[in-house]
């Protein structure tokens, strides 16, 4: 076969391309195994209990942000056609092993329990115990018998459970009492799971709950609720990120075929004048480009079904990945290695196709450099060697620099709504004169603080503190913009003058709120009008603008209304503390941490960098950034070969007129890393670009703060030196390893 003969002509390109492609299928398919994980493991919290309806807050963003009386339940016992109700209380606590840890609180007389299938020890039977999902036990290294610590609290291990669901086998199941305690939910559920008497009873009893309880939405599995919108996102955030590697590989697959189409000039000249027609060119080089995309999907997938075993025994990750390649990786896998070839072979293969064959047979080996009207004009500003020996191939070039280009572009637009992440966090946590903040220690996540407000009263009493202002802060879904942020403020404290408002008044009484001028906006909503939140309506009293767009796309209630809406009674997310000697935070900040352990005080600009929620951001980047370095590195090793390959001859005779080694080593390597800091600008301007189309998204955008700090430029550009770096470094030992005899003779 043809093509199978081209390809191991250049053996190196043909394993580097291999490989490029292998790397990028990987990182779509473990991506979007990640983010299908998610989405399916909070879509099958309570879905899957053995239950006929599930009862859970109306509009809560996710089904373990939700908060039911207790009372609730016994009344829903007592209604026609129920059997059974059992309550649930689902958390998330941060063990040094995952910052991510689900923990359900579960009644052991209920029949909820009996959906844990127990294969080691006994079940659940009284307080203080715990059962963990055999993946968790595994991970953690526990077996029955042993102590397990929850929130500073000890229990004993007395079974290990298997659901088939990784995030409960990833888990651990607690008396409900505990969790209610563990999770601040006294007297509260998550959500109920209801057994019905008659199936046939499911929509009366559907309907007349939701009838007596508006705040609350009665649905079985598999129903819409208002946690799908956030569900698609994280089926879709893999596939996203992913395609951008695939990007990459791409680029520089076509980037490989062209080159291959520039070197084998002549030889297409001479298939054209024995008869060949152009369609039999463009077979024979898509046919090249289709069997090398095919061999590195098919190494792809081997490597994404060991990287997603591996990272399911992970007890970080495990909960988020089933640890097996579902029958859709294999098709993602197929589809993407198919496109990679079509889209990386058609360019050169109809590039071939157009060549004349007297023109083809007349070009020397590694065909003419033809120099375009705009790299005329730049070739004059190209001073330097290394500038000038990438414009000999302008078009390798620019391919490369709009590849690597691709992958910076994303860590560019990442990293800037990460820093404008940050500071919309510290913006908002300062707001109200607040110099210092407290969260509660050892939080996963802001949005599961929570603070026993009676320790705002001792703060008060401290002699450096001149105020204390609370504030619970959560996440609805109303319709049209799919996460509302609540704020819940007390009227009689500083931090609600924060909040200018333009229209209107402020709030003062309950029932009231006032709206962020862009939810106003996206919702059309007016002074006067009212808007129903969780089952609830408000009267929007006034519009507020505080010119942080995190803040105007939400609205602000009083502090015992979102008390009450996000299930935090007597309890606020954060304290935002204004002291007499502002320049003494950082001291006074240690102080109070000392002496309530159950609180993390920290100034507001140093607040972000504590958070957990940020922790883990910078872990995602950082993984992030490994996946682009190897893709990258592979792309860039592969051109810097090329490079090296076609210019044999001439390095012989740099080498045969007195060239030294490491000189030779210097031209090479300062190409590479001149193509690296190209490179960076290109992804510099790509990056820009993106988060300036992110803005324009409905109900997303208007929020999006994006923040480009001279820190994370500087780390970009390191990252793409270093691609330069690792990419050049075997073509340039190769090319100094090359004896000028034999480079004299290479053809």
């Amino acid at each position: 076969m043809l093509s199978l003969k081209n390809l191991f002509r250049r053996k190196v390109r043909s394993f580097l391309t291999i490989l490029g492609i292998a790397v990028g299928v990987a990182g779509v398919v473990v991506l979007s195994a990640f983010g299908e994980g998610m989405a399916d493991g909070f879509s099958g919290l309570g879905g899957a209990a053995n239950a006929d309806v599930l009862v859970t807050q109306k509009d809560a963003v996710m089904i373990l942000l939700g908060a039911i009386d207790e009372q609730v339940g016994t009344e829903i016992a007592a209604m026609r056609g129920v059997a059974a109700v059992s309550g649930t209380v689902i958390g998330v606590v941060p063990l040094p092993e995952s910052p991510y840890f689900l923990v359900a609180g579960e009644e052991p007389r209920s029949f909820a329990i009996e959906r844990y299938r127990i294969i080691a020890g006994r079940p659940l039977s009284a307080r203080r115990e715990v059962m963990l999902g055999h993946k968790s036990a595994e991970s953690l290294k526990k077996v029955v018998g042993d102590k397990f610590r929850i929130n500073d609290i000890s229990y004993h291990v007395v079974g290990i459970y298997e659901t088939g669901a990784s995030f409960e086998d990833n888990g651990a199941v607690i008396h409900l009492t505990d969790a209610q305690r563990a999770f601040d939910k006294r007297r509260q559920v998550s959500y109920f799971k209801l057994k019905l008497r008659d199936l046939s009873e499911r929509e009366a009893v559907k309907q007349a709950i939701e009838t007596r309880w508006p705040e609350l939405a009665a649905t079985r599995a598999g129903d819409v609720t208002a946690q799908d919108q956030l569900l698609d996102i994280y089926r879709s955030l893999g596939w996203v990120i992913g395609l951008f590697a695939i990007l990459v590989g791409g680029l520089g697959m076509m980037n490989a075929q062209l080159m291959s189409v520039f070197e084998r000039t002549r030889e297409i000249g001479v298939l054209r004048a024995m008869g060949w027609r152009r369609r039999r060119v463009v077979r024979m080089i898509l046919g090249e480009a289709l069997l090398l995309s095919l061999v590195g999907g098919a190494l792809g997938l081997l490597l994404s079904l060991g990287l997603i075993r591996l990272m399911a025994r992970s007890a970080a990750l495990g909960g988020f990945l089933t640890g097996a390649l579902e029958p859709l990786g294999f098709i993602q896998a197929l589809l993407i290695a198919g496109v990679l070839g079509l889209v990386g072979g058609g360019y050169p293969a109809w590039r071939a196709a157009r060549l004349a064959p007297v023109e083809a047979m007349r070009a020397e080996s590694g065909a003419p450099v033809r120099w375009g009207p705009i790299v005329r004009l730049l070739a004059p500003l190209m001073r330097g060697p290394a500038l000038r020996n990438l414009l000999r191939r302008p078009t390798r070039s620019l391919m490369t620099m709009l590849g690597l280009g691709v992958g910076v572009g994303l860590i560019v637009a990442l990293a800037g709504i990460a820093a404008g992440s940050r500071q919309l966090i510290a913006q908002l946590l300062s707001a109200g004169q607040a110099d210092i903040v407290a969260e509660q220690a050892g939080a996963s996540d802001a949005a599961f603080s929570s603070i026993d407000e009676r320790l705002a009263e001792q703060i008060r009493a401290h002699p450096e503190v001149k105020s204390v202002s609370r504030l619970v802060f959560g996440t609805a879904s109303v319709p049209g913009l799919p996460f509302f942020i609540v704020y819940g403020l007390d009227p009689r404290e500083n931090y609600l003058a924060h909040y200018r408002v333009t229209e209107g008044r402020t709030v003062q009484r309950s029932g009231e709120m006032i709206l962020g001028r862009l939810a106003a906006n996206s919702l059309k909503k007016g002074v006067g009008e009212q808007l129903r939140i969780s089952g609830q309506s408000f009267t929007i009293v006034g519009i507020f603008e505080t010119g942080m767009a995190y803040e105007d796309a939400g609205g602000v209630v009083p502090l015992k209304e979102a008390q009450r809406l996000f299930g935090k009674p007597r309890q606020v997310s954060f304290l935002g503390i204004a002291l007499h000697d502002p320049a003494r935070a950082a001291e006074i900040a240690e102080e109070l941490e000392r002496r309530y352990p159950e609180l993390m005080v920290a100034r507001t600009a140093d607040l972000s960098a504590r958070m957990q929620d940020f922790a883990t951001m910078d872990a995602f980047f950082g993984a992030l950034i490994a996946l682009m370095m190897a893709v990258g590195g592979i792309v860039m090793m592969n051109v810097m070969l090329m490079s090296v390959f076609e210019r044999t001859q001439e390095i012989g005779v740099l080498r045969a007129v007195g060239w030294r080694g490491r000189r030779v080593l210097r031209m090479v390597l300062a190409e590479a890393l001149m193509l690296g800091l190209l490179s960076a600008g290109a992804g510099m301007a790509i990056g820009v670009g993106l988060n300036s189309l992110l803005r324009f998204l409905p109900g997303y955008g208007s929020w999006l703060e994006v923040i480009y700090t001279p820190g994370d430029m500087a780390r970009v550009i390191a990252m793409a030196l270093g691609l330069g770096l690792l990419g050049g470094l075997l073509p340039a030992l190769r090319a100094v390893r090359l004896h000028p005899i034999e480079a004299l003779h290479y053809e």
